[in-house]
């Protein structure tokens, strides 16, 4: 496989983040969240913060991530931040139209010479356009430049990893520019048979200054609300065609490749684990599954979050229940619409049958140490 090649298959999953102890994604009181039900959930943005976080690591370009100035560590906006990661905006140049068409042209290419003198290179040329570039500099000149100038600012979002999984909702003084994310996920919710949410008293080692009462002179207490164990499912899924209109209105170029989808693996199988923090602790990966389509495959699966099971048995581990995952993958219907079926898994903290070894194309790997636990077709 090329890991630069454009990433063309639809592919359905789910991962399974474990709780024990802890708070993986709280409210606003610093409660875990709860449906109206009791039942425990997290929103897709606790995972997708955990995979950001994770490939920043990697020294990935991820874009939504908080930045600060360096003066006086003020957050940066959407504009300074777009500007630190990519350059400037693009210098713009309008050239009216004349009449006569060859005082027109004669204008325009009289620019488009001092620019290429000065090193910019054209690129694109639309309408009597010209969209030109050096190193991260672009420059528009031409009757209507701001018709283009999106162009230049939709390929430097899409070079940023997480723009190209999550999508993005861009809203700065350049205009606002709405990205269809490839991959979705969904909110999370915890499929073990318990919901048990308690708090704890902590204290801090300060008094309260502002406290005027007879206790003023003590070190302060507060509380802690944990998640006594959870086992949240998050859905997701991955679709290149997402934002295939897009790049068609920029250059036709892929900018999802294999690689990408391969980091994002690595990201969504360790990247709980990875963030470690007093509420975060106690909050590790367990489980995950990536269902891959032909190419050409227009099956939809039904949420692998009714399909997956946890189990509730003696000891540390619990049992990871995969029988209606089987039985929906080995239908005859679906035998030749799959072209692989990759399961990540932490041994060491799940009990699981053989049965997931049973399904067509399967590969099997440890989440803990990335060794295969079948041999994996190549």
């Amino acid at each position: 496989m090329n890991n630069s090649e454009m990433f063309e298959n639809r592919v359905f999953g789910a991962v399974l983040v474990k709780a024990v102890t802890a708070n993986y994604n709280a409210d606003f009181t610093g409660s875990p969240r709860t449906l109206p039900n009791g039942v425990v959930y997290a929103t897709d943005k606790a995972l997708k913060y955990c995979i950001r976080n994770y490939l920043k690591q990697n020294n990935e370009t991820i874009f939504y991530t908080t930045r600060h100035k360096k003066e006086n560590m003020q957050p940066l906006d959407i504009d300074e931040t777009y500007i630190e990661l990519f350059g400037e905006y693009p210098k713009k140049e309008e050239i009216k139209k004349e009449k006569d068409e060859k005082k027109f042209l004669e204008k325009v290419n009289k620019k488009l010479d001092e620019l290429k003198n000065d090193g910019y290179k054209e690129v694109l040329n639309i309408n009597d356009n010209y969209l030109l570039k050096k190193e991260k500099e672009f420059y528009i000149i031409g009757q209507k430049p701001d018709d283009i100038k999106r162009i230049p600012i939709l390929q430097n979002l899409l070079t940023a990893i997480d723009i190209k999984l999550f999508g993005a909702t861009f809203a700065s003084k350049e205009g606002n520019i709405s990205i269809h994310g490839n991959v979705q996920i969904t909110h999370g919710l915890n499929i073990y048979e318990e919901n048990n949410i308690f708090s704890e008293d902590i204290t801090s080692p300060f008094r309260n200054s502002s406290d005027s009462s007879d206790d003023s002179m003590q070190t302060t207490i507060g509380n802690q609300t944990v998640l006594e164990e959870g086992h949240y499912l998050h859905n997701f899924t991955i679709n290149p065609k997402n934002t295939k209109e897009l790049v068609g209105l920029i250059d036709n170029k892929g900018y999802l490749t294999n690689n990408d989808i391969e980091n994002f693996k690595e990201a969504i199988n360790k990247g709980v684990t990875y963030l470690d923090s007093a509420s975060k602790a106690g909050v590790e990966n367990e489980f995950s599954i990536f269902i891959t389509l032909d190419k050409e495959s227009k099956i939809q699966l039904p949420s692998l979050i009714t399909l997956i099971k946890i189990k509730k048995q003696n000891g540390f581990k619990r049992k990871l229940d995969l029988s209606k995952i089987k039985e929906l993958l080995n239908e005859e219907i679906l035998k030749d619409k799959i072209a692989k079926v990759e399961i990540f898994l932490n041994e060491y903290a799940l009990d699981y049958d053989d049965e997931i070894f049973d399904i067509q194309n399967v590969c099997v790997k440890s989440i803990v140490s990335d060794k295969e636990l079948q041999k994996c077709q190549k």
